[in-house]
């Protein structure tokens, strides 16, 4: 995986990321058939225990039940998945897992659109927005377990796959607000100059088949 400065980034840095991505936006789109997946190490910035945001644009592509609901990502490791997010099989809603514990949102994803979904963590439990609106909430929160792995269109790299169109995967060590996630969902966070900027932990670079990750860079100055 890639990596990418956040949180005290110096001005050459910020003109660097945003002359990168300040061509006019479109998502990222990672397109799954029912056979592959995207497998990524286990990091730090994918953890979610601790609170933020995991947004994303999603389509299925199935019209018969598959048999399982297919995953759109997982954490996991040997004691479960720290957090699992997956299209209901039947298009109808959002399911999420965490450890021994699992719930659904409900929301209609068979008119074969792109839509956005965004779950935040909570130290309570956590919310889930599709195109800008709460469609659930759960007390389920996101764990921090021994992790092996991140998968994007699977539970673990062969199972669960999922068959469609996922995009513009962002991670977030803060909860985003609602409005926020409207406003930025199909803008160029760097050109556009998201105001959690700072709290970006990973966004998706599918084009390249990569995540890229937020690192800590240094005041000038600082030891």
């Amino acid at each position: 995986m890639k990596s990418l400065i956040r949180r005290v980034l110096l001005p050459g840095l910020l003109l660097a990321l945003q002359t990168a991505y300040a061509q006019d936006y479109t998502p990222d789109i990672a397109e799954f058939d029912g056979t592959n997946t995207m497998s990524f190490d286990p990091a730090p910035q994918l953890t979610l225990a601790d609170g933020g945001t995991i947004e994303f644009w999603v389509m299925p592509d199935w019209t018969s039940d598959p048999g399982y609901d297919p995953v759109i990502i997982c954490n996991a490791g040997p004691e479960g998945a720290s957090y699992l997010i997956a299209m209901l099989r039947d298009r109808d809603g959002i399911a999420f897992v965490a450890g021994d514990k699992e719930d659904v949102a409900t929301f209609d994803f068979t008119d074969g659109r792109l839509h956005h979904v965004a779950v935040s963590f909570f130290e309570d439990g956590l919310s889930v927005i599709v195109d800008g609106q709460i469609v659930g909430t759960s007390d389920i929160k996101a764990l921090d377990l021994p992790s092996v792995g991140v998968w994007v269109g699977s539970i673990d790299g062969e199972n669960n796959q999922f068959k469609g169109a996922i995009a513009g995967l962002r991670v977030w060590d803060i909860v985003v607000e609602q409005e926020s996630l409207a406003e930025y969902a199909l803008k160029d966070i760097f050109a556009d100059e998201h105001p959690d900027l700072p709290a970006l932990s990973v966004m998706s670079d599918f084009a390249n088949g990569d995540f890229l990750l937020a690192e800590y860079e240094a005041e000038e100055g600082d030891e």
